[in-house]
């Protein structure tokens, strides 16, 4: 038996996980690509809500999305509840200032969890081993 052939699959690298982080900031993005990159996830940003609905619209994969709740032109909400329409399974986890506020209202919210802003590593890591 040729042991060479055989491969070994516990010491096989992790698949890669993307995540798409839609924010209007761009140094809000280059925050969490920089906590991101520690732990081996590829980053995609787009800018707005309508930039994130076209990747996933043209086939874009993605693990989870992290869409910041306030943005011009379309909100995360409104951004979420048309991605939701084109792939229902998508992880969308909202980050914004106003998570941990009683004015946020989680009832209907289409997220799949909640990222308060300003961001901390340890939540973020927390969430997304949770759904990736």
């Amino acid at each position: 038996m040729n042991t060479q052939s055989i491969k070994d699959t516990h010491n096989a690298p992790l698949p890669i996980k993307r995540i798409l982080i839609v924010d209007d900031l761009k140094v809000n993005f280059l925050l969490i690509k920089a906590l991101l990159q520690k732990s081996g996830f590829e980053t995609v940003w787009a800018e707005s809500g309508y930039s994130a609905i076209e990747l996933i619209a043209s086939g874009y994969f993605f693990d989870a999305v992290i869409m910041d709740y306030n943005m011009p032109e379309i909100d995360g909400l409104q951004a979420t509840l048309v991605i939701k329409k084109i792939q229902p399974n998508m992880v969308v986890i909202s980050h914004s200032t106003f998570t941990d506020t009683s004015s946020f209202d989680r009832s209907n919210a289409p997220f799949d969890d909640y990222l308060p802003k300003p961001i901390k590593s340890q939540n973020l890591k927390e969430i997304l081993q949770k759904y990736c």
